[in-house]
């Protein structure tokens, strides 16, 4: 079965799909399977995978298989004849309907800042915060987005200078870089984001990666390390910047400490590059980005009329150009 699973994730690879749905239904006698693909949802039609391959994924996912209904989460990394795959399974069911969703998680390799956008603006902004000495910088956007590959192309320059430590705290590790210290989440064996956080500054690092702020710990720990000296980088599942930062206030950090220490924040998209455009990246991120200038204005007043171009105006900036295919929505 794992060789099976091994051809479908090929499959998958080939056409580019970032997820791999599965489901079955106690009236039907096949599952479903779908891929999520950048033109949307593709079918495959089959009659090799039945019920056991929700067990095998489960199994290889380290998760608790004597708890069938129970919501749960996990990676594992599986080599096909062709290349090695790092996933994460999610996997719900009840009494009608199984259902897991396998995420396709990238590949280790060299990621460039230079990379990530057709907007010099927007790399220029990005590659200044390899030079941070210390302080909060926040990547907000939902799933899917490229929040962790910007995050990971930053951690990847500085650590090719060799001059700072740096350890990252993930759930799971989606990109992997030999180049720092990663540490993987692992709830089943009582390593949590709590903690993770407390053995990570056991480390002695001077920049931190906290994967996602998802809790009002882990937010109140990115503040505190940044308020000790540390440069923290993490994610926010948020649409714009203003609401990033009013989700940090929701988890209960002190507005003072927010606005001494936030450095950056950014909201992302990612589209699929235009075709024939001079510098096609295949993928392409669109920031909209605050300094530190922008943060204290908005502190000091509340005031956003002398913001930085909204995202909204940043993809249509980008659309306009001829970066990206025009967005049928934000």
């Amino acid at each position: 079965m794992e060789q099976l699973l091994g051809l479908l994730l090929d499959y998958a690879f080939e056409k580019k799909a970032s997820d791999i749905h599965i489901s079955h239904q106690s009236h039907q006698e096949e599952l479903e399977i779908l891929f999520r693909t950048d033109e949307g949802f593709l079918a495959l039609k089959q009659d090799i995978f039945d019920l056991r391959v929700f067990e095998v994924i489960k199994f290889i996912s380290g998760m608790d298989l004597c708890a069938p209904h129970k919501p749960q989460s996990g990676s594992f990394r599986i080599h096909s004849d062709k290349r090695e795959y790092t996933c994460r399974f999610a996997y719900l069911s009840n009494h009608d309907l199984q259902t897991g969703v396998i995420r396709l998680l990238n590949a280790a390799r060299d990621l460039k800042i230079e990379e990530l956008s057709s907007n010099s603006k927007a790399i220029a902004y990005l590659q200044q915060m390899t030079m941070q000495e210390h302080g909060l910088i926040i990547s907000a956007g939902p799933t899917g987005s490229g929040k962790t590959t910007t995050l990971h192309a930053i951690l990847h320059d500085m650590a090719l200078r060799k001059d700072r430590k740096i350890v990252s705290l993930e759930d799971p590790i989606e990109i992997r870089d030999s180049n720092y210290i990663q540490m993987e989440i692992n709830e089943a064996q009582g390593f949590t984001y709590e903690k993770g956080i407390e053995e990570l500054m056991r480390h002695d690092p001077d920049v931190i990666f906290i994967g996602e702020c998802r809790s009002a710990f882990s937010a109140k720990m990115a503040v505190r390390a940044a308020l000790t000296g540390h440069l923290v980088f993490t994610t926010l599942h948020s649409g714009t910047v203003e609401e990033a930062i009013r989700r940090m206030l929701e988890f209960g950090v002190d507005p003072k400490d927010l606005s001494t220490i936030l450095q950056a924040v950014f909201a992302q998209r990612l589209y699929k590059s235009k075709k024939g455009h001079e510098k096609d990246l295949g993928k392409e991120c669109v920031y909209e980005r605050w300094k530190r200038e922008d943060i204290e204005n908005y502190f000091k007043s509340g005031d956003t009329s002398q913001r930085p171009d909204s995202l909204f105006e940043e993809i249509e900036f980008a659309s306009a150009s001829g970066w990206i295919e025009a967005p049928k929505f934000v």
